[in-house]
């Protein structure tokens, strides 16, 4: 062997070893980031289980674990949440007041 082919595997080598290091270093990143990913999907101890709806149909705005800004008595019934949910900003007055007379009405 002379020198020019040792030197071209040498160069060979180190190019394979860098690619090789390259993939572990994807490899590496991507199971860090999965096991990120699990660790923050992953439920804590101290977590408080989700809210059911009560079984008389409404939603009571008592059982937020922040706290309430109605009295404990106050629900909101499922016509009521509906209503709310079908807010649009882009409505015209008279849309506006249709709604606002059907939420009178609901007593919402």
């Amino acid at each position: 062997m002379q020198a020019e082919e040792v030197g071209q595997r040498a160069d060979a080598w180190a190019d394979a070893i860098k690619k090789i290091v390259k993939a572990l270093t994807a490899v590496a990143v991507a199971v860090g980031g999965a096991i990120t990913a699990m660790i923050m999907w992953w439920p804590s101890p101290d977590s408080t289980p989700p809210l059911l709806p009560p079984s008389n149909g409404g939603l009571e705005s008592s059982q937020h674990p922040g706290g309430s800004y109605n009295t404990p008595s106050e629900t909101i019934s499922v016509e009521c949440s509906r209503l709310y949910n079908a807010l649009d900003h882009t409505w015209t007055e008279q849309q506006w007041s249709v709604w606002e007379d059907l939420k009178r009405k609901m007593n919402c």
